[in-house]
């Protein structure tokens, strides 16, 4: 039976201490941060060193540009400068180009590949949609260079005000067929307060014109937000459904340095004047307050009858026809390659058996990324992290966790030779999950089943009973 109420967040917390994270430590990231570090140069040997045994591919184009930065934004990104836009989209838009193409003489195996799904995040991705003519460059050499499925799924990021009609018509036309919107509050004071760009009006506009599309879309919520309360934010899921959002996403406030990972830069609450004068205004809800919001938008999106897949994704019935889309079962359940373009971009290379896989970093610094791209031949990578044995199927269980489908245990005896019941350390960790009632066995037993306890606080059990295997 289909459960009809949120797992009470606060008495797992109560049960399993280690996994309560204040709001300014709350920084967990599914990528996996073990492993021995490549420099530059180990890790393009590794790239080109690799052979395509597997076939599926995911493709990511990060463009770091926007039109307003929002307070609690700890993603690479930058202002586009003002009355400069067509020329700063132009720019990123090479840069994104060459990168991709110096890939593609790299690494005569991209061009085997299967690439089954493409996203063009950021920043704010579908600031393209502003310059006809780069957007259509970037498509075009997307579709002239990597072989994609015929039923390759192309997602483009944005804000409501990326997504007027013609703009939505505009990017259908150049091959999108997927979408992302983040509008994280239909609260005027909540995005107010955040700096965000857009009124609850425009984002009920931008949601119709993307229905209009006939395809896919989420929009992306975050609780834990200053001037946000349990019932506002319900109230603000329940809108989202009536409104015919086919996918919900609900994200956790991070108020942490992203940067640290190499994977971000500082948000405007991550400094430390800006954060305690915060807190001593009480902008901030408390960590309970926060996952009350949060259950409370569970609580309405069950009543509806949408589901989680992958993690935070909440969808309609109906709405992909395996259950996700196709990017969360390439990227995550299947830990299929992934490529990734652009500053503070990471994607990784996995060889599908117990060689393990390689994670490739790239300058998230925007300005030395743009340097090296106008200056350097290489690749501009940061660092790598090379991911084997143990590590390599904690990496694994990880993403395929994440995913929120069965985990086989047939997937792990074959792919690395391990029986996840009885072998150490897997089995202790399982064994745990298992007891807790963050994962369950099928009724054959062939599968782990993820449960609606393991996905309220996926990142938190994968930082403390995988990453942390050795």
């Amino acid at each position: 039976m289909t459960p009809t109420r949120s797992p009470d967040i606060l008495e797992l917390l109560a049960n399993d201490p280690q996994l309560r994270v204040d709001r300014d430590d709350y920084n967990y990231n599914v990528t996996y941060t073990a492993g021995s570090e490549l420099d530059p140069g180990q890790a393009e040997a590794s790239l080109q060193g690799f052979t395509c045994e597997q076939e599926a591919l995911h493709l990511y184009f990060h463009v770091p540009l926007c039109s307003y930065i929002c307070h609690y934004c700890n993603f690479v990104k930058r202002l586009i400068p003002e009355g400069d836009e067509t020329n700063a989209l132009t720019q990123w838009t090479d840069l994104l180009i060459e990168e991709s193409n110096r890939y593609l003489r790299r690494c005569e195996w991209l061009r085997q590949a299967r690439v089954e799904s493409v996203y063009l995040g950021g920043g704010t991705a579908a600031l393209l949609l502003n310059v006809p003519e780069a957007a259509n460059r970037l498509f075009a050499h997307i579709r002239d260079n990597y072989p994609l499925s015929t039923d390759c799924e192309i997602t483009m990021e944005g804000n409501p005000d990326n997504f007027g009609a013609d703009n939505v018509r505009l990017a259908m036309d150049l091959g999108a067929n997927r979408f992302s919107m983040g509008v994280q509050s239909l609260q005027d004071e909540v995005n107010e307060f955040a700096n965000r760009g857009h009124s609850s009006e425009l984002t009920v506009a931008a949601i119709g014109n993307l229905g209009e599309t006939g395809r896919p879309f989420n929009v992306d919520m975050i609780y834990g937000q200053p001037r946000q309360s349990a019932e506002s934010f319900s109230a603000d899921i329940e809108r989202l459904i009536d409104l015919g959002v086919p996918t919900v996403t609900m994200y956790r406030l991070r108020n942490n340095d992203r940067q640290a990972l190499a994977i971000g830069n500082r948000a405007v609450w991550n400094n430390e004047n800006v954060r305690q004068r915060l807190i001593a205004e009480g902008a901030f809800p408390s960590l309970e307050d926060t996952y009350r919001m949060r259950m409370a938008g569970v609580d309405v999106l069950l009543g509806r009858e949408y589901w989680p897949a992958p993690a935070c994704w909440w969808s309609a019935p109906g709405t992909y026809d395996e259950g996700l889309p196709h990017l969360s079962k390439s990227k995550w359940e299947r830990y299929d390659s992934m490529v990734a373009f652009g500053p503070g971009a990471y994607g990784w290379v996995n060889s599908g058996d117990e060689h393990g896989l390689v994670q490739i970093h790239n300058l998230g610094n925007i300005g030395q990324y743009a340097n090296h791209m106008s200056t350097e031949d290489s690749l501009p990578i940061s660092f790598g992290r090379r991911i084997t044995g143990v590590r390599a199927v904690a990496a694994t269980l990880a993403f395929n966790f994440k995913a929120n489908q069965p985990m086989s245990l047939q997937r792990y005896a074959d792919q690395f030779g391990v029986n996840l019941l009885n072998d150490e350390p897997f089995a202790g960790a399982i064994e745990a999950m298992l007891g807790h009632g963050y994962v369950e066995r099928s009724d054959d037993g062939a599968d782990l089943i993820p449960t609606l306890l393991g996905e309220a606080l996926h990142e938190e059990i994968i930082s403390c009973y995988l990453h942390s295997l050795e």
